[in-house]
C-alpha cells in the first residue's frame, strides 16, 4: 500500500495505472481521505461492498417499521431481508 496525497496525484496522475493499492492523504490534516483500490480486486471487494449496500437498506426500512407502526407490511419487507 502507497501513501499519496492529493497534490501528488495531480503531479502524478498516472500513479493509478500502478498496480498497488493506495492510501489517498489530506497532508495539511493528516487525515486520511480514502483508498484507491485497483481493479485486479474488483472480485475480492464487490462481495463486501454488495454486503455493506444491502446492510444499509435493511437499516434504513427498519427505522421506517419503528416510525410506522400502522403499517404491516413493514414486517414481510423487513423480515424479507430485501
Amino acid at each position: 500500500m502507497i501513501k499519496i496525497s492529493i497534490s501528488e496525484i495531480q503531479k502524478k496522475p498516472s500513479i493509478f495505472k500502478s498496480e498497488e493499492i493506495l492510501d489517498v492523504i489530506d497532508k495539511r490534516d493528516h487525515k486520511e481521505i480514502g483508498v484507491f483500490i485497483p481493479k485486479k480486486y474488483e472480485k475480492y471487494f464487490k462481495k463486501i461492498i454488495e454486503e455493506i449496500e444491502k446492510s444499509k437498506k435493511l437499516d434504513i426500512l427498519k427505522k421506517i417499521k419503528k416510525i410506522d407502526k400502522d403499517m404491516d407490511i413493514w414486517d414481510e419487507v423487513v423480515d424479507d431481508g430485501l
